[in-house]
């Protein structure tokens, strides 16, 4: 479910590699990056771009939202900036637009957005805070040098329709049967007349971050194509892939031998899924992805949480 997702936002880290508006550094201090805060947080795979560039900072997790919760973060601008002021927006997906600062300037007027201002200080860094989006989906937060009509960095994140809570031991042994019980957050008080899929993924972290997304894209969503791979399995896809439950059984396909999943349908607000584990499980650290998705809501929420597997 996780992957699924993490395909779909994707172009915008080939965005980064065509640009390069953004100083692409770990370090605060280096400048040109974008901090959210209080966020539930996705691991995105290792991304390979056109020509071979593997990205992987500052792009590592997803930041997932929920419906109208406020969007707070720093933006860590470079020093040469202190002082000036910046504009810090909100757009909804678009792979086309993303491919060039100057489109994405120019689509101001078509695009409903959330918008802010803020000046940096002496370091070059600002607060800044939005007010949450009602609507679920992909959008990329922006931050714009005005003076200079240019992009200073970007920041992919994930709105869905609520949140998600999980109980699951923290510490499970090899060989048993592990019960998680994901929860919508708040309940959902009009799913009493429709179901939704509670899904749940295991696999070792070792395989998860091992994961492999190749792109290339040529400007458009229906020129990308993708291949995700884990381990010797990969699939290929063309166009921006939409999320489903087809999608998503073709994906199990490629889950690796320390790995399990399970699906129960519901009209509540809550599941127990049942996750099967083998004895010859290796041990060690374990990610566990939960997610909810109804035909007629979309995806209600996404969840990760690190498992120990004894």
């Amino acid at each position: 479910m996780a992957l699924l997702l993490l395909i779909c936002m994707s172009p915008l880290q080939a965005w980064a590699d065509e640009s390069r508006p953004v100083a692409h550094s770990s370090d605060p201090h280096d400048g040109g990056w974008i901090a959210l805060e209080g966020t539930n947080l996705i691991r995105i795979p290792v991304l390979n771009i056109n020509q071979g560039l593997n990205w992987s900072q500052p792009f590592d997790y997803l930041p997932v939202y929920a419906e109208n919760q406020p969007i707070r973060g720093t933006f860590w601008g470079p020093r040469n900036r202190s002082d000036s002021e910046v504009r810090i927006a909100i757009y909804r997906f678009n792979t086309s637009d993303l491919l060039s600062a100057f489109r994405v300037i120019e689509s101001e007027a078509k695009t409903k957005k959330k918008r802010s201002r803020a000046v940096l200080n002496s370091t070059g860094d600002a607060r800044f805070s939005l007010e949450g989006l009602s609507s679920s989906g992909m959008y990329t937060v922006f931050i714009f040098d005005e003076n200079r009509s240019a992009v200073l960095s970007m920041m992919p994140l994930l709105v869905t329709k609520g949140d998600l809570t999980l109980q699951m031991p923290a510490n499970i042994t090899a060989g048993d049967f592990a019960r998680v019980r994901v929860n919508k957050s708040p309940p959902d008080n009009e799913s009493s007349n429709q179901s939704s899929i509670f899904a749940a993924i295991l696999i070792s972290r070792k395989d998860y971050e091992n994961a492999r997304l190749a792109l290339v894209i040529k400007g458009t969503d229906e020129s990308l194509n993708s291949t995700l791979s884990i381990g010797n399995k990969s699939m290929q896809m063309r166009g921006l892939p939409s999320l489903s439950m087809e999608l998503l059984m073709q994906m199990l396909y490629l889950l690796p031998q320390n790995s399990t999943a399970g699906m129960q349908e519901s009209k509540d607000s809550g599941a127990d899924i049942l996750l099967i584990t083998e004895p010859g499980w290796e041990k060690g650290s374990y990610i566990l992805t939960c997610g909810v998705y109804s035909s007629r809501k979309g995806l209600w929420g996404l969840k990760q949480e690190t498992v120990e597997v004894i």
